[in-house]
Parts: structure tokens; sequence; C-alpha cells
């Protein structure tokens, strides 16, 4: 979201999924909004705008920000991902905290559950609640909550568990023990009565493609196209996803970095840029292991041809979502909301439902 994007959300108002606050800003109150937005569809509180949609800004968007990133993990019950970011319009400073629908429902803060209703924040009545336990349990069925069979905890990397928790803890995304290994499975959901599930195996499995042959991915590098019958590279990855997110950029940077050379109008001085943007090819395989569907066959393929580079992986967009959607400011609509976590945890994803955006704006110069 841009500054412009962000004056016209504002000039349409508050509805059941954006909220406008000034006064009380304690991360109680912020709370509240938050597990109303994960207890229905999501939604986005903008901290500095007033009811009517005056600019007022907060007085220290940093010191703000900081005390949500510290403070709310531990307010919200089931942990839950949510972002905070800040911007600044006409020299006010806003802070946005956005929530996308959660999957793991209800979510508790206080000792209480809330709803959005219209513009206002309602505790849960006893047939919402009912509804949301139902839709829970029906959550507990999505791939990444059920049992890996034949997994034992003994098959995770205990070290790469810990340093997560380290990353999280030093980042205050996560407000447990640093060293608290079952304490921080259990609180995630990668733990189940007493086995693992796919998610935690995928996550920090010592070898998850022996259990789990579709969290492979190959990277093909095509000198001459799909057409031919040359490849400089076929690689199959086959450690725990959290690896391969540090080691298919390297291998990509390694084998996409050349340098394309442009004369720009009206100005002799050569430009020299990369033919893909780094970033972008890093938010792109990001995107492929958070969010496909594991429940199906296949890997995820990465090939790099002549002119573009591909990235596939099986399974469809979220209901109600279109290619075109997601070009512009859509709703986060995570498939392995557990996986994402974890991610964020570690920083290697920041906002929700923006992935793609950013990516295009990464190459919109190519």
């Amino acid at each position: 979201m841009n500054p412009k994007e962000l004056q016209s959300l504002i000039a349409n108002g508050e509805n059941e999924r954006v909220e406008f606050k000034t006064g009380n800003m304690s991360p109680e109150v912020i709370a509240k909004t938050v597990c109303a937005f994960l207890n229905r569809e999501g939604g986005r509180l903008l901290l500095g705008v007033s009811d009517r949609g005056r600019l007022a800004g907060v007085a220290d968007a940093d010191l703000l920000t900081r005390s949500i990133e510290s403070q709310l993990p531990s307010l919200i019950s089931p942990p839950a991902l949510w972002t905070v970011d800040r911007m600044r319009v006409e020299g006010r400073d806003i802070v946005i905290v956005e929530a996308s629908e959660g999957m793991d429902k209800p979510y508790v803060t206080g000792g209480a559950i809330y709803f959005r209703r219209g513009e206002r924040i309602v505790p849960a009545n006893r047939n919402e609640i009912s509804e949301l336990i139902q839709n829970r349990a029906d959550a507990s069925q999505r791939w990444e909550r059920r049992i890996a069979m034949g997994a034992e905890q003994v098959d995770l990397d205990d070290k790469l568990i810990q340093e997560t928790t380290r990353m999280a803890v030093k980042s205050q995304r996560w407000q447990g023990s640093p060293n608290d290994i079952e304490g921080f499975l259990h609180a995630l959901g990668l733990v189940s009565f007493g086995g693992v599930t796919n998610a935690a195996l995928l996550l920090f499995g010592k070898q998850p493609s022996r259990l789990l042959p579709q969290a492979r991915v190959r990277l093909l590098v095509l000198p001459e196209g799909k057409t031919g019958n040359q490849y400089s590279l076929d690689k199959t990855f086959d450690a725990c996803v959290l690896q391969i997110a540090e080691q298919i950029p390297a291998a990509l940077e390694a084998h996409a970095g050349g340098v394309a050379s442009r004369f720009p109008e009206k100005n002799w001085q050569r430009e020299d840029r990369s033919l893909y943007p780094i970033t972008a090819l890093r938010e792109g395989v990001m995107n492929a292991l958070v969010h496909r569907d594991y429940d199906a066959n296949g890997s995820i393929t990465i090939s790099l041809l002549p002119d573009s580079l591909q990235i596939s992986n099986p399974g469809a967009l979220p209901h109600g979502l279109t290619p075109a959607d997601l070009k512009r400011d859509h709703p986060s609509v995570p498939r392995n909301p557990d996986i994402a976590h974890v991610f964020f945890l570690r920083g290697l994803i920041e906002k929700i439902g923006r992935g793609t955006q950013r990516i295009l704006a990464r190459v919109s110069y190519l």
C-alpha cells in the first residue's frame, strides 16, 4: 500500500474490514480490534485517523510500532499472523495494523472473544462462539495440521528450531523462551497428540522428502529455452523448506545475476541493472514455498529461460481470488497459515497479501 492507496482507503470510511482510531492506542485496545478481524474476514486498523477520516497522526510512530510488535503476541491466543507498518501522509505518521482472517478461530484476548459487526467491535454471542469452534475443528483437517505418518519429533532438527525461536524472540515476534523448543512447537500447533504435523516436518525435518516427496524443489537453467536439449543446471533441493528458502535464492543469484545495460533517453551515461532483481526472485520463491497446495502431487519447479524466469507450483488460487487481483491491493488468504507464521517469525516474509505487488514493483523497469 502506498500513500495514495491509503488516502483512498480512508476516503471510503470505516466498515467491517477497516477501523480508524485516535486517542487510546494501548496494546490491549488494539488487541481487541485485531482479534475481531481474525475472527471474521480480516481487516486493517489505521492508528492516527479519526472516526471522520481526519489525519491526526500519532506522536511517536516508532515507539507505538515497537510496543505493538512486542506486546500483541502475548495478548492474542492462539498465535496469529498479523503485521504492523507505518506510513507518512501529508506530514503525519499513520500506523497500520493488518490481520488476515484467522484459520484457528476463535481468537481470544483478555479472556473474551470479539467480533466485528459493521463498524463496531462486540463480544461474540453463544451461537457465534459455537460456529467458530466448529470452524476450528474443520481447520484441523487441513494438510499442514495433519499428523505426519511415520515421523517422530526426533526427525526434527532441534538446532534449526532453536535458531528460529531465538530469531523470533530477538525480533519480538515471539514472547516465549528462546530455549523452549517443546513449548514453541506446541504453541504453534506443530505437534499434536504426541506426533508431529506435516507443517513441522516440512519446516524443520532433517529429511522431509523421505515422507513428503512433494516437498522437493527443482531448479532448471535452460539456455536454449524449453524446446532446447541443453541444461546448464538441473538440480533438486530436498532439504526442509526453511533451508530451501535460503538455498534457492543463492542459486538463482548465481545463475540469474547477469547485467543488462541501457542508455536512458536524454542521458548519455550507461545504466547497468540486474537482469532479474534478486529481491523479486526471493519474493517469488517465498510465495511458492509458503502458499503452494502441499496436498497435491508434484513439486515446485523453477525454470530460468533466456527471456524469462518461471516459478510453477501445484494448486489453484484461493477461492475468490483471480490473477488480476494479485496485481492490486487484495485480501490475504494464506493456504498454510502455520507455515506462513514460521516464515514470518524468521523474517522471511514481512507483510501479508503483498508479495505479488512487491514483485511487480521490483520488475517494473524490465
